[in-house]
């Protein structure tokens, strides 16, 4: 019983850390004048902190894959922390995937207003 009111605890304190640095991910991000840049780091923040791995031993549990990668790595080796990772590696991938088609979209998107805007305003265009 006890236990459970320590990991209860223990999952708020981190949920709340991962909250407070994801202000500060957002914060230094709003530099960052390229959208699609901030939204990969936002994405690549997210998926290492958040990625769960499901313990069984000795109850069921709930950690962050990256925390147990790394302990995993320094008891088993590299090989066994990589088949722990796969699932990150996936999402951080297909995140990666999404995020360089939706900066292509808007690409297009703002070449197709800037051919609109010198169709309108020809004179604007000749000026320069």
């Amino acid at each position: 019983m006890i236990y459970e009111e320590l990991y209860r605890n223990a999952a708020i304190v981190y949920l709340l850390g991962v909250l407070g640095f994801w202000l500060v991910v957002w914060k230094v991000g709003t530099k960052i004048r390229w959208r699609p840049l901030r939204w990969w780091l936002t994405w690549l923040y997210l998926c290492v902190v958040l990625t769960p791995w499901q313990g069984t031993d000795p109850e069921a549990y709930i950690a962050p894959v990256i925390i147990v990668a790394a302990f995993d790595f320094l008891d088993l080796g590299l090989a066994s922390a990589l088949e722990l990772l796969q699932p990150m590696i996936m999402a951080l991938v297909v995140g990666t995937v999404v995020i360089v088609f939706a900066a292509i979209a808007l690409r297009l998107r703002q070449m197709k207003r800037g051919q609109a805007d010198q169709a309108d305003h020809p004179e604007a265009a000749d000026a320069s």
